[in-house]
């Protein structure tokens, strides 16, 4: 019997399906949906309610179930592994992730299901309890604010010695990062630090050279 021989014997053999474990299949996907419903769970209690996404977490749940599924399928079978090697390469996601959390449960939700898949049942759970408590550590680390930043239009030249002034006794920070002046108009964007950014736009509004102006913040976390 020569090599051809052996490929073309194994790979008629692996196409049938009567020697699956049809016990271990249902187990390995039961055990899949509770692992995703495990992560759907941590997903919700950690991401940020601006940043949650109901698709998201939905996705995160079928995508363990699905891996679980492709490595049932393509296990001890080289020829129907090498082919989904081929099938999964030509697929494109275009989708951007937007935030780095929802990209850690993408892998996270296809590693329980290659674990799931393999029967490493106790693994997954070890390391989904080791990755839960490295997250909540993480997340609970002290951070501070990014600081605010003011855009102000003025048409005096007084008006940024009238704003430091006033934004002085508010915000422990208060620094001109751009100062664009255009005939009899000024422009100034500043960068404050304060606790109370409610009481900046009263303090801006008792300047009267100062036309307009916008406070913007930034969405995210700085170390204290």
């Amino acid at each position: 019997m020569t090599f051809q021989d052996i490929i073309r014997k194994s790979f008629i053999e692996d196409l049938h399906m009567e020697n699956m474990d049809w016990s271990n299949v249902f187990l390995a996907l039961l055990f899949s949906f509770i692992m995703a419903l495990y992560l759907f769970v941590v997903y919700r209690f950690f991401v940020r309610k601006s940043l949650y996404n109901m698709n998201m977490n939905i996705a995160i749940v079928g995508m363990t179930i699905v891996t679980t599924a492709v490595i049932l399928t393509i296990q001890s079978n080289l020829i129907l592994s090498l082919g989904m090697v081929g099938a999964l390469s030509i697929v494109r996601y275009r989708t951007a992730v937007k935030d780095p959390m929802d990209l850690f449960f993408l892998f996270w939700a296809i590693a329980n299901g290659i674990m799931c898949g393999a029967n490493q049942f106790v693994l997954g759970i070890i390391v989904s309890i080791f990755l839960t408590g490295i997250v909540f550590v993480l997340t609970q680390l002290p951070t501070a604010r990014a600081p605010y930043v003011l855009v102000v239009n003025a048409s005096g030249s007084e008006a940024e010695k009238e704003l430091s002034k006033q934004l002085g006794t508010i915000c422990s920070h208060c620094k001109v990062k751009s100062r664009n002046i255009t005939g009899k108009s000024t422009r100034i964007i500043m960068e404050i630090r304060t606790k109370e950014p409610d009481k900046v736009a009263e303090e801006v509004e008792k300047i009267r050279e100062i036309t307009a102006f916008s406070l913007l913040t930034y969405e995210g976390d700085i170390v204290s």
